[in-house]
């Protein structure tokens, strides 16, 4: 059985990144909802909305304030 996230390489493929902060900033920016574990790690994104998002089936999320999200300033 799948995991219902993202891959930390599902998560670079999708971003182009490398890093986790710049993981984070790509999603941010493109407003992909995401969680941070609470002890640090890559930025979880579900995997369901991934498929949904790609299929053109989930409208776009709005674009929330430019304050960067220091959760992943890790």
């Amino acid at each position: 059985m799948a995991s219902p996230y993202l891959t930390p390489d599902e998560v670079k493929e999708l971003t182009g990144y490398v890093t986790r902060a710049a993981a984070c900033r790509w999603l941010e920016r493109n407003g992909w909802p995401y969680a941070t574990p609470a002890g640090g790690g890559w930025p979880r994104v579900l995997r369901e909305y991934h498929d949904a998002r790609l299929s053109g089936e989930e409208k776009r999320r709005p674009k929330r304030g430019t304050e960067p999200n220091w959760r992943c300033a890790a």
